[in-house]
């Protein structure tokens, strides 16, 4: 399994995230789920597919690991969590999007491609580099080349185009929805009741030996001393296997000519120009540049009074047009012009300044790189094949000092931890472990004395394997050392029903038609007067599930409200809406807040709709199998 999950394609999906924050850093851009995924029906090594969308679950795994052991999180414990399958619906929603930007033309041009890597280096720079090193080792580090990271780059950033374009469209809350809501947030109640505490309730009699016994065995749980185990925790790291790794330059060049399209740019066209609104106005504007000798900027704003639809002078390869322009673009001489051609964005005008030819980035070039990326696979394998070959010898039998010592090994003893990974003083003692504190317990608290668990690899890449030194069995505290607890308890219990009971009868009573004063006068008690509550603030002794129910209950209508130290008899006095007409700027502002919703909503809508055309289908059973449980070989 350990093997399987390293194999395939070197490129993939989301290998262009860059230290978690790369998909952040590119317009602020987050998706999530809004359904519409199909499950089952595909083929073994396939994990999502849909119209035009492939998913192979080795490039997924591969860039989930590497993601994942920068957040220092097991992928077990990232697919309990539902981390798995919310990035798998993330990628997907992101190629959906990216199709559906190329097909309008929406793309990002090598200038606007250019400032944000000038600005995502800034953020890498490091003492000693300068941004571009600081961004090239960055990029060896995580097995990315500058090509695969621009191409996904220029993908992010169309895909913000995009969705901002549809977040745009988003109507404001209507008026009255907006008056209605700002009512219903700042409505404010007057509550009167009377508090009846459990700890006011005085007539509790002591509880007989026989009832302390009783109360003590049910309530036996509470006064567990939980399992604890000691154990040898065996380390594998990659520095103990890197000697047996080196990668030569004709393996380099090897890999270079076998992925020579990799390292290859396609012919390109520098074009000058503008997208206008109706046919005519396009034809005029060709027109006066060629007739008349004026720029094409000038020629645009001449004819239409505004420079907005001059797009200005960019670089394009035949992939980054709409195919319209494309075709006819990459058939015209340079310096000819091309159109007006309609699109869906408008008419479309052009200039063929240059053309670029192909370009071959050179060996030596990228030699450093391929070298760095072929050598961290190696190791991984390496590392992969040692902790097979320690995983077989342990269920052979060899002994664990003997594998130690074999292969360098580092360990680390713990003594009378619990499954929480904790001593019985509370003290935390994995905290090196953090990330796979959960698979390590796990593994650890199922074998006996003197065996050893299966090897698992660690979130960091590490393998680790446990050896089981010492079991302390479940136990309980003695009824002696926690009478005086359990008598304390017993009597706090009483109590407590006791107050139940009072409290229930002057509910009855107030609902019979009794007033609360006279409830209050007859329990010996008094009514306390809270004004002002709001929906979001919890008032003592009121809590906000309290404060749920106050605002939940009708006017002069008669409520019980529980809490932990007692019971609320009260009713609602006075029910204030905040004046509407007063409150103009603060309902302005709400209508604001609320169209960014309304945004949100206009985006799931959009992808629900895709999701319906591209009917993506994801392996569910192959998640399951991959990450639903441990891999232990």
């Amino acid at each position: 399994m350990l093997r399987a999950m390293r194999d395939g394609t070197k490129g993939g999906f989301l290998k262009y995230i860059l230290l978690g924050f790369m998909a952040m850093a590119v317009g602020g851009l987050v998706l999530t789920d809004v359904g519409g995924f199909f499950r089952g029906g595909l083929g073994t090594n396939v994990v999502a597919k849909g119209k035009g969308i492939e998913i192979g679950i080795q490039e997924f795994d591969r860039t989930v690991r590497r993601v994942l052991a920068r957040q220092g999180l097991a992928p077990s414990e990232a697919y309990r969590m539902g981390l798995i399958d919310q990035a798998l619906r993330n990628e997907i929603q992101t190629r959906i999007l990216a199709k559906e930007a190329q097909k309008i033309g929406i793309y990002a041009n090598d200038t606007v491609v250019a400032q944000e890597i000038g600005r995502l280096s800034e953020s890498l720079s490091i003492e000693g580099m300068t941004k571009s090193e600081a961004l090239r080792t960055t990029l060896r580090s995580q097995g990315i080349t500058e090509d695969e990271f621009v191409t996904a780059l220029r993908n992010e950033i169309s895909v913000t185009i995009l969705t901002q374009a549809i977040a745009t469209n988003a109507r404001e809350l209507p008026l009255e929805q907006a008056k209605a809501l700002y009512q219903f947030q700042n409505e404010a109640r007057d509550f009167e009741g009377i508090v009846l505490t459990h700890a006011s309730v005085s007539d509790v009699e002591q509880p007989s030996e026989e009832n302390l016994q009783k109360f003590y065995e049910a309530r036996k749980i509470e006064f567990a001393i939980p399992e604890q185990r000691s154990i040898t925790l065996a380390t594998l790291k990659s520095d103990m296997v890197a000697k047996n790794v080196s990668i030569t330059d004709e393996e380099a060049k090897a890999y270079y000519d076998q992925n020579i399209i990799t390292y290859s740019k396609p012919e390109r066209r520098t074009l000058e120009q503008a997208i206008l609104k109706d046919q005519a106005s396009a034809q005029e504007i060709l027109n006066r540049i060629q007739d008349k000798n004026v720029s094409f900027e000038q020629a645009v704003e001449d004819v239409t009074e505004s420079k907005d639809g001059y797009l200005g002078e960019n670089a394009f390869g035949k992939d980054s047009l709409i195919e319209a322009v494309s075709e006819q673009v990459f058939a015209a001489e340079k310096g000819s012009f091309v159109g007006p051609v309609e699109t869906p964005l408008g008419w479309n005008i052009v200039l063929v300044k240059d053309i670029i030819e192909p370009q071959v980035t050179p060996f030596e070039e990228v030699k450093r790189s391929i070298k760095d990326n072929l050598l961290n696979d190696r190791l991984a394998d390496e590392l992969i094949e040692a902790a097979n070959t320690l995983d077989d010898q342990l269920a052979s039998g060899e002994p664990l000092e003997t594998l130690v010592s074999e292969l360098g090994l580092t360990t680390e003893s713990f003594s009378k931890i619990t499954v929480s990974g904790t001593t019985l003083d509370g003290t935390d003692r994995l905290k090196g472990y953090e990330g796979d504190k959960a698979k390590i317990l796990e593994a650890a608290f199922d074998y006996d004395i003197g065996e050893s668990t299966p090897v698992m690899e660690m979130a960091d890449g590490r393998f680790v394997v446990a050896r089981i030194d010492e079991i302390v069995p479940l136990s309980y505290k003695p009824f002696e050392e926690v009478r005086s607890q359990i008598q304390n308890d017993w009597i706090n219990e009483q109590k407590r029903l006791s107050n139940q009971l009072r409290a229930s009868q002057m509910l009855q009573s107030i609902q019979g038609g009794m007033s609360l004063a006279d409830a209050a006068k007859e329990a010996g008690s008094r009514i306390q007067t809270f004004t002002k509550l709001n929906r979001a603030e919890a008032k003592n002794p009121m809590t906000l599930p309290n404060i749920r129910q106050v605002f939940s209950a009708a006017q002069g209508e008669t409520i019980q409200l529980n809490n932990n130290d007692g019971i609320i008899i009260g009713q609602v006095k006075n029910i204030t809406l905040p004046d509407v007409e007063k409150s103009s700027d603060k309902i302005a502002e709400l209508r604001e807040q609320n169209s960014e919703y309304l945004a949100q909503e206009y985006l799931g809508q959009y992808l629900t709709a895709l999701l319906n055309e591209y009917k993506v289908q994801i392996n569910a059973a192959l998640l399951q199998q991959v990450y639903g449980e441990t891999p232990t070989s």
